[in-house]
Protein backbone atom coordinates (compact mmCIF):
# COMPACT_ATOMS: atom_id res chain seq x y z
CA UNK A 1 0.00 0.00 0.00
CA UNK A 2 2.90 2.60 0.96
CA UNK A 3 4.43 1.85 -2.59
CA UNK A 4 1.38 2.41 -4.40
CA UNK A 5 0.32 5.63 -2.71
CA UNK A 6 4.40 6.52 -2.83
CA UNK A 7 4.09 5.80 -6.79
CA UNK A 8 1.53 8.63 -7.70
CA UNK A 9 2.54 11.06 -5.27
CA UNK A 10 4.06 14.33 -7.22
CA UNK A 11 7.60 15.30 -6.53
CA UNK A 12 7.15 18.03 -3.69
CA UNK A 13 4.06 15.95 -2.42
CA UNK A 14 3.84 14.87 1.62
CA UNK A 15 3.09 12.03 2.71
CA UNK A 16 1.21 11.96 6.57
CA UNK A 17 1.29 8.84 8.51
CA UNK A 18 0.03 8.49 11.85
CA UNK A 19 1.01 5.01 13.35
CA UNK A 20 0.91 2.65 16.33
CA UNK A 21 4.32 2.51 17.54
CA UNK A 22 6.41 0.77 20.48
CA UNK A 23 8.72 4.68 20.76
CA UNK A 24 8.72 5.35 24.34
CA UNK A 25 7.01 2.24 25.38
CA UNK A 26 8.88 -0.95 24.54
CA UNK A 27 9.21 -1.91 28.23
CA UNK A 28 5.40 -2.31 28.52
CA UNK A 29 4.15 -4.32 25.42
CA UNK A 30 5.51 -8.10 24.70
CA UNK A 31 6.52 -9.26 21.37
CA UNK A 32 4.13 -11.96 19.56
CA UNK A 33 6.42 -12.26 16.48
CA UNK A 34 6.68 -10.67 12.94
CA UNK A 35 6.23 -6.98 14.51
CA UNK A 36 2.96 -7.73 16.37
CA UNK A 37 3.04 -6.78 20.18
CA UNK A 38 0.38 -6.83 22.81
CA UNK A 39 -0.11 -3.47 24.71
CA UNK A 40 -1.24 -2.54 28.02
CA UNK A 41 -4.26 -1.40 26.85
CA UNK A 42 -5.12 -4.91 25.69
CA UNK A 43 -5.20 -4.96 22.12
CA UNK A 44 -2.50 -6.72 19.85
CA UNK A 45 -0.96 -4.86 17.12
CA UNK A 46 1.65 -4.41 14.62
CA UNK A 47 4.21 -1.68 15.59
CA UNK A 48 6.69 0.48 13.80
CA UNK A 49 9.35 2.32 15.41
CA UNK A 50 11.84 5.01 14.84
CA UNK A 51 14.40 3.38 13.08
CA UNK A 52 12.37 1.47 10.62
CA UNK A 53 10.48 4.54 9.64
CA UNK A 54 13.99 6.12 8.95
CA UNK A 55 14.83 3.24 6.71
CA UNK A 56 11.94 3.55 4.81
CA UNK A 57 12.05 7.01 4.60
CA UNK A 58 15.68 6.24 3.08
CA UNK A 59 14.39 2.94 0.78
CA UNK A 60 11.37 5.16 -0.83
CA UNK A 61 13.94 8.24 -1.64
CA UNK A 62 12.00 11.00 0.42
CA UNK A 63 13.07 13.37 3.06
CA UNK A 64 11.40 14.07 6.45
CA UNK A 65 9.81 16.89 6.16
CA UNK A 66 9.35 17.35 10.02
CA UNK A 67 10.57 15.42 13.04
CA UNK A 68 9.61 12.05 13.76
CA UNK A 69 7.12 12.30 16.99
CA UNK A 70 5.35 10.01 19.15
CA UNK A 71 2.31 10.41 21.97
CA UNK A 72 2.15 8.12 24.52
CA UNK A 73 -1.80 8.00 24.90
CA UNK A 74 -2.09 7.50 29.11
CA UNK A 75 0.75 4.89 29.04
CA UNK A 76 -1.34 2.36 26.87
CA UNK A 77 -0.52 2.91 23.87
CA UNK A 78 1.96 4.91 21.70
CA UNK A 79 1.17 6.79 18.29
CA UNK A 80 4.00 8.21 16.23
CA UNK A 81 3.51 10.45 13.40
CA UNK A 82 5.79 10.47 9.88
CA UNK A 83 6.09 13.18 7.35
CA UNK A 84 7.79 12.47 4.20
CA UNK A 85 8.41 14.56 1.66
CA UNK A 86 9.11 13.18 -1.84
CA UNK A 87 11.66 14.53 -3.49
Amino acid sequence: MLQATWRVAKPGALFFCRLASINGIEQEVHALGNGRYHLPDGSDRYLIDEPRLRTLTHDLGGTLADPIKTTIVHGQRSMTTWIVRKL
